[in-house]
């Protein structure tokens, strides 16, 4: 996957986790990862609504490849709330399968 595909990737989860839509997020990983219910009570953990983190934050994008795994990639994505970038996290695993972006959502680090 490209590094311009993986950010599409990163907003696409970004977007679901800050409109708190955790059902639909759960269905694109085909349940690979943190349940709907988990990533809920991670993101309420947080303590205040997130919001989609400014436009430049994506050109810096964690990415790191997977060791023995080609083509597949760990993203590391701040949080961020109206009051800036928090100290938490959600980590993904994505990779590409016929083509199709697949996505696990392995961790949300609330600190």
């Amino acid at each position: 996957m490209s590094p311009n595909e993986l950010t599409l990737v990163a907003k696409h989860v970004m977007k679901l986790l800050v409109e708190r839509r955790f059902d639909e997020l759960e269905e694109a990983t085909g349940g690979a990862g943190l349940s709907a219910d988990d990533m809920e009570a991670a993101v309420d953990d947080v303590g205040s609504a997130l919001v989609m983190p400014p436009d430049t934050v994506w050109r810096d994008l964690r990415i790191t490849p997977v060791r023995n795994w080609p083509g597949a990639f760990n993203l590391k994505l701040d949080l961020w709330t109206a009051r800036g970038r928090t100290s938490n996290t959600v980590e993904l695993t994505v990779h590409s399968k016929d083509g199709v972006p697949v996505i696990e959502v392995d961790d949300i680090i609330v600190s």
